[in-house]
């Protein structure tokens, strides 16, 4: 395999100080090579030394993606924001959970703050189109007749039974005897 060289180079690395920030690089490969037990293990152990490490915590979430936890995935993220607010992999890597998740509306949240963050990005626009795009035809229509969705209770609100018009004809009522 060719991550073999470079994974025997940075465990060599790793093992001459595995207190240090090394250990994110080896992980990296080691997720690349496929080995995400060993990934996620070298992470764990290498964040509860240097807790505060973007690149580490980047390598962490990539994991979970790998492992399909994308849950796990996004809370590793939202850390990365929490250190970092503007990193743009944080904020790509979420908006691209949230499609996966047909969450378009967050998508383009995260989206646009990736563009806040860095307004050359040329594919972060599109992407960005894209997911507005996606929200705009999972939006909740208006049923036919009316000019929106209404509030809870509304005729018009999606779902909703109909309430009785006021100039709908009343059933007759039984006559009472007063006798």
């Amino acid at each position: 395999m060719a991550y073999t060289s470079e994974i025997e180079k940075l465990e060599k690395r790793w093992a001459e100080n595995p207190k240090g920030r090394n250990f994110a690089p080896l992980a990296d490969a080691y997720r690349k090579a496929g080995e995400l037990d060993r990934a996620i293990e070298l992470c764990k152990a290498g964040l509860e030394r240097h807790p505060d490490y973007v690149s580490a915590h980047i390598v962490f979430g990539r994991c979970m993606i790998d492992q399909k936890n994308e849950a796990a995935a996004s809370d590793v993220f939202r850390k990365v924001l929490t250190l970092d607010p503007e990193n743009v992999l944080g904020l790509k890597m979420l908006a691209d959970i949230a499609e996966r998740g047909k969450r378009y509306d967050e998508a383009v949240e995260w989206l646009s703050r990736l563009l806040s963050a860095d307004p050359m990005n040329g594919d972060a626009a599109e992407a960005l189109a894209r997911a507005k795009g996606k929200a705009a035809l999972a939006a909740p229509r208006a049923p036919r007749g009316c000019r929106a969705p209404g509030p809870q209770g509304d005729p018009c609100t999606l779902g909703a039974p109909r309430a009785p018009s006021a100039l709908a004809p009343r059933a007759p009522r039984a006559a009472t005897s007063n006798a």
